[in-house]
């Protein structure tokens, strides 16, 4: 029984340091091209401070986990589509 319990911990604490360490990565450019994406497709009137916060905000070496709150940010602003969307956006392109 103790066996086990030290095993559960052991595991435990080693997937929560893959996760701290994993936030603390520096984020890929596809981040930034998806906040990118999303940036753009905002209505400047609507979501000037937003725009704002995230212009004074990016930097070109910043942590993953700082990435995705601005992009979940953008995205409360502007929700994704549904996968028919894009599908559809996709054949439409000439």
């Amino acid at each position: 029984m103790i066996f086990w319990a030290i095993l559960i911990i052991v595991v435990f604490l080693i997937f929560q340091c893959t996760q701290k360490s994993e936030a603390n990565k520096t984020a890929p450019t596809l981040m930034y091209e998806r906040l990118y994406q999303c940036t753009r497709e905002l209505d400047v009137k609507q979501h000037q401070a937003l725009i704002q916060k995230i212009q004074s905000t990016i930097q070109d070496d910043m942590k993953q986990v700082d990435l995705v709150q601005l992009i979940n940010q953008c995205r409360n602003a502007n929700p994704v589509k549904s996968k028919q969307d894009y599908v559809n956006a996709i054949k439409n392109l000439k």
